[in-house]
């Protein structure tokens, strides 16, 4: 039984494809402080450290958040990724 008012927000894992050039071209560095990620509900972050040429033309960028920090973060990151994205969605959805 919880006796806060409102339940903490699930926590989703998602591995998010980041195009290898475009992440560079920002130095790896987003828009927002470490207190801006977990406001905005983004647990960790993790981001393999040999992503040069071992891992192609994408980084893989594995996330875990609530459903709302997880759209946060495409947004940070610049998705556009249709497929990203709608999977994205149905891993935030299920229960």
């Amino acid at each position: 039984m919880s006796f806060s008012k409102v339940d903490p927000e699930q926590i989703h894992e998602f591995t998010f494809f980041v195009d290898a050039e475009t992440y560079m071209s920002y130095g790896g560095e987003l828009d927002a402080t470490e207190q801006d990620l977990h406001d905005l509900g983004i647990e960790t972050v993790d981001i393999p450290r040999g992503y040069a040429s071992d891992l192609g033309d994408r980084i893989p960028i594995r996330v875990r958040a609530t459903a709302r920090g997880l759209k946060a973060y495409a947004r940070l990151i610049h998705l556009h990724d249709p497929l990203q994205i709608e999977e994205m969605e149905r891993v935030t959805q299920r229960h």
